[in-house]
């Protein structure tokens, strides 16, 4: 048992202490994977059994103002940290290669934007979790669906991990994608909040389609260099990222399929 526990200390040390990217380690919450991972603990169990106890015998809370913030708050970091990648991309980088770009570990320019963009979007990850506390407490329980949690939690501990291993370079393409479709997303939920009801915006199933875009995209994005064979970007990371964007595309599909297909009526 202490050897295990020895084990496990040295090789957290050797990857968290040792091999992380040192550039991000005083910024606020980007220290120890421990209070991600709490964080993301406390989030479960909330929104899965805590919260729902909590609301069990009380009526919905009306959050209706503070949602209505928060939705404008989202376009707005969204869409801003969508067009701040998308300038340094197309028009800062001399070449962005979409086939293999490698990460700017430096503390030039460059670098240091792949690094403040990485922290940013990990920041809105984090906020996004949000979103599952407000279903809980307006009893809208029926939308903590295993996708929701499943996508909220995993991206919140991708970030970190992005963050502190991988802070640029190939995986921008991602940050582009989902500030995107966040920002529009989250206009659609603002939209929505000001009518009677979600079914009222003619759009809606347009955006579940662009989110099947994106990870499709996102699939060939991390397989192209993956099959190409002569990118020496870490490879874990290309895996791990067309992995998980072929699984996000299956679980999205399966919602559209039973959304949209199984019932045509719902617009």
């Amino acid at each position: 048992m202490a050897s295990a526990i020895s084990l496990a200390l040295n090789y957290y040390n050797d990857l968290f202490l040792q091999k992380r990217d040192e550039r991000s380690v005083h910024l606020p919450m980007a220290g120890s994977p421990l209070l991600i991972l709490g964080i993301v603990g406390v989030y479960l169990y909330f929104v899965l059994r805590c919260g729902p106890r909590h609301m069990a015998n009380r009526k919905p809370y009306k959050l209706g103002t503070i949602i209505k913030s928060y939705n404008l708050v989202q376009v707005i970091a969204n869409g801003m940290l969508f067009l701040r990648i998308c300038y340094n991309v197309f028009i800062v980088y001399d070449k962005f290669s979409f086939g293999c770009q490698l990460i700017d570990y430096s503390t030039s320019r460059v670098g240091m934007d792949e690094m403040y963009f990485s922290y940013a979007y990990f920041c809105l990850k984090l906020f996004d979790l949000a979103d599952t506390v407000f279903f809980v407490l307006r009893k809208k329980q029926s939308h903590v669906s295993f996708l929701h949690v499943y996508h909220h939690s995993l991206m919140v501990i991708t970030t970190y991990c992005g963050l502190v291993f991988v802070p640029g370079g190939h995986v921008l393409m991602l940050g582009i994608w989902n500030t995107l479709v966040h920002a529009i997303m989250y206009f659609y939920y603002f939209l929505a909040s000001q009518r009677s009801g979600q079914n009222s915006i003619w759009w809606k199933k347009y955006l579940t389609r662009l989110q099947l875009v994106q990870f499709t995209h996102l699939a060939f994005h991390f397989g192209r260099p993956l099959f190409n064979g002569n990118c020496t970007f870490p490879l874990f990371w290309l895996w791990y990222g067309f992995l998980q964007a072929i699984i996000v595309l299956l679980l999205f599909l399966n919602f559209y399929f039973k959304a949209y297909l199984t019932h045509p009526k719902i617009k």
